[in-house]
């Protein structure tokens, strides 16, 4: 699971438990600028995340876990598609985050409201 944390100038994503030691121990920090949107998508979580990139995890229905590449590049951390949110971003390493969270609709009202504060 992912904790996602929006601060005034970046959003920080950090893996919780076991999958912080077999996905990504330093945490992501994506600057506003870099961030497009955010919705909660059980849908897209459930889909084929592409071809493996780098050190990752795919085991279907299970867990995507790790950077994957189709038609960009993007980084899941997904055990519970009903928990997932996507982020879509542009101009850095990642253009989308495929993210479990704790509570999904809470996560996407923190990130919209950053955002919203940020672009005006």
């Amino acid at each position: 699971m992912a904790l996602v944390l929006a601060t005034d100038t970046h959003l920080t994503v950090r893996l919780t438990g076991a999958r912080r030691a077999f996905g990504r121990w330093r945490p992501l920090t994506i600057p506003w600028r870099q961030v497009e949107a955010a919705r909660v998508d059980a849908a897209a979580a459930r889909a084929f995340p592409g071809a493996r990139w780098g050190v990752s995890s795919y085991l279907p229905g299970v867990l995507s876990l790790g950077s994957f590449r189709k038609g960009g590049l993007s980084f899941w951390d997904v055990a519970d598609p009903e928990r997932a949110v996507v982020v879509e971003l542009r101009g850095g390493k990642y253009d989308r985050l495929v993210l479990e969270v704790e509570d999904p609709a809470a996560t996407v009202a923190d990130i919209r409201a950053h955002l919203d504060r940020v672009r005006d």
